[in-house]
């Protein structure tokens, strides 16, 4: 069996690096301060590299399932309706950037929420940022406005803004550029995303450590694009640092005016992507068009067309703010239930359903008397997650005694949202829940736990993957803190399409299945308070 799967994963492999990854950009995430390639075959070949391992942990894991412990008390779950009414009082307003007005707002109303449920030593810590924020942008082509939305953290024009002819150079490659000159013009360029074929992936090769899918949602041909990941324009880089295919900084360096970026692979027409999201100033103005309005503008700029490009605004020293608190137990081992509260527009599902289910938990186990609490339980909703996750990588940094007693993380992100596809340049749902997966430690026991909690409540459409599959940690909130102490890990995250732009709202909320994300989440917590 293990040399037919291998085979028939590197039968996949040579397929899917044909064309699945598009593009082969190396690039950094901005989710961690370690570099991570994601280029098709490096990220292709990182999976098939470890699927012994994976494997081997498998199989251990299953092993060690059937003896972990049962936790013998009683926790009540809070109901779907309570769950939906906490994400409706995060989400009063526009949005919840870091160090904005509404971000602060947030922040008081979890730590509201957090004293109202009873944790004790509700704290506030803040974190200092410089706060970005822009005021009008527009894109004049030959005489109509094309609709756009900026790109966080660029540079400001001033009011009449940068007119110059426009100038496309594919997606940026060093090739591209060396075929026109940029200097003192607009560049255009297409920002692909890469594919991933989630049901090949998953339920050929064996690369998750399982699947919980009791309605049979994940086909073979089950997958999506990862529109979180730019593959020619990752972020976390400046100027010095960038690859050269870096399609933001190769403008940069060849003098270009500024740069209208296409979202090429975007399943709409929406522009509103918020991103990339690193905390890191950049000099050039910048511009998203989406991926329909971007075919006229590739054509007019390869007509050498002039255009006008706006974007006024300022910047200013700030600061966000982690939110956290302690129910303690019997023992200091702590388990740690985080998410983040910072959001680019109203963030439904990014992330006030991740903040709804941390208030879950402390809901939850608030009513169990401290004696039937073997270990403390620590909830942070932390700052900056749209800041170069910064304000994980703070707490973690901050509070080395919380960390260095940490049993396990628990990440809880983007969960109860409806999955859509593209229908008429716009989102169409889809009936169904959005995949999830559970970033998961390669410790079998930590892969025990999971097993046994998704046997005991199964959840939709979720897989478990190898925590470290794209890098040295998991590509979500979670990294902070896996990055600064090492901790092991369960971060339960969702993508669906509309996660960074202004359609994640609270329709997009799959009301219904709150309650039963909860009692997942609580049969994983349940384990580790049984366990010695």
């Amino acid at each position: 069996m293990k040399i037919r799967r291998m085979v028939l994963a590197l039968t996949i492999f040579s397929f899917l690096s044909g064309g699945a990854f598009t593009g082969e950009t190396p690039a950094e995430t901005e989710r961690w301060e370690g570099r991570v390639s994601t280029s098709r075959s490096d990220a292709l070949m990182g999976m098939l590299k470890r699927l012994p391992s994976t494997w081997s942990a498998k199989r251990k894991a299953r092993r060690i399932a059937s003896t972990l412990p049962d936790y013998e008390g009683t926790v009540t779950i809070p109901d779907s309706e309570i769950i939906y009414s906490w994400i409706e009082g995060i989400c009063k307003t526009p949005h919840r950037r870091p160090g904005t007005a509404y971000g602060h707002r947030a922040e008081r109303w979890v730590a509201e929420r957090f004293r109202e449920i009873g944790l004790k030593n509700v704290t506030l810590d803040p974190v200092p940022i410089t706060v970005w924020m822009a005021r009008h942008w527009s894109l004049m082509v030959a005489g109509e406005e094309t609709p756009s939305f900026f790109v966080l953290n660029t540079g400001f024009t001033g009011p009449e803004g940068v007119t110059a002819p426009l100038v496309y150079v594919g997606t940026g490659t060093p090739e591209d550029f060396k075929r026109v000159d940029v200097s003192g013009k607009i560049v255009v360029a297409d920002v692909p995303f890469p594919y991933m074929p989630t049901g090949v992936l998953v339920k050929l090769t064996g690369g998750a450590y399982m699947l919980s899918d009791p309605d049979h949602s994940v086909t073979l041909g089950y997958g999506q694009y990862l529109n979180f990941v730019r593959q020619n324009f990752v972020g976390g880089t400046t100027a010095e640092t960038a690859p050269k295919r870096e399609v933001y900084w190769q403008a940069y360096r060849h003098g270009a005016a500024a740069i209208c970026l296409i979202l090429r692979d975007q399943p709409s027409n929406s522009n509103t992507h918020y991103g990339p999201y690193d905390g890191i100033m950049k000099p050039l103005p910048g511009l998203w068009v989406g991926k329909y309005d971007g075919m006229r503008l590739r054509e007019l700029s390869e007509k050498g067309a002039e255009a006008t490009l706006e974007l006024t605004g300022g910047s200013k020293p700030g600061a966000m703010h982690n939110v956290w608190g302690i129910l303690p137990g019997v023992s200091d081992e702590v388990i740690l239930v985080t998410s983040h509260h910072d959001s680019p527009f109203q963030g439904a599902v990014e992330d006030g359903a991740g903040v709804a289910q941390v208030l879950a938990q402390a809901w939850a186990w608030s009513r169990v008397p401290k004696e039937q609490r073997p270990k403390t339980m620590v909830f942070v909703v932390d700052a900056g997650h749209f800041y170069g996750s910064l304000g994980a990588h703070a707490f973690a940094r901050e509070h080395k005694e919380i960390m260095k007693r940490a049993r396990i993380l628990i990440t809880l992100e983007h969960l109860g949202a409806k999955e859509v596809e593209e229908r008429d340049q716009g989102y169409a749902e889809t009936g169904r829940l959005a995949f999830t997966v559970m970033f998961t430690s390669p410790d079998p026991t930590v892969i025990a736990v999971v097993m046994k909690a998704l046997k005991t409540k199964p959840a939709r459409v979720t897989a478990p993957l190898p925590a470290d599959l794209f890098g040295p940690a998991p590509t979500s909130d979670a990294a902070g803190y896996v990055l600064e102490a090492g901790v092991p890990v369960i971060s339960w995250i969702g993508c669906p399409y509309y996660l960074l732009d202004d359609h994640d709202t609270l329709d997009k909320i799959e009301k219904g299945e709150l309650k039963s994300i909860a009692e997942t989440a609580t049969e994983i917590v349940k384990v580790f308070m049984a366990m010695e």
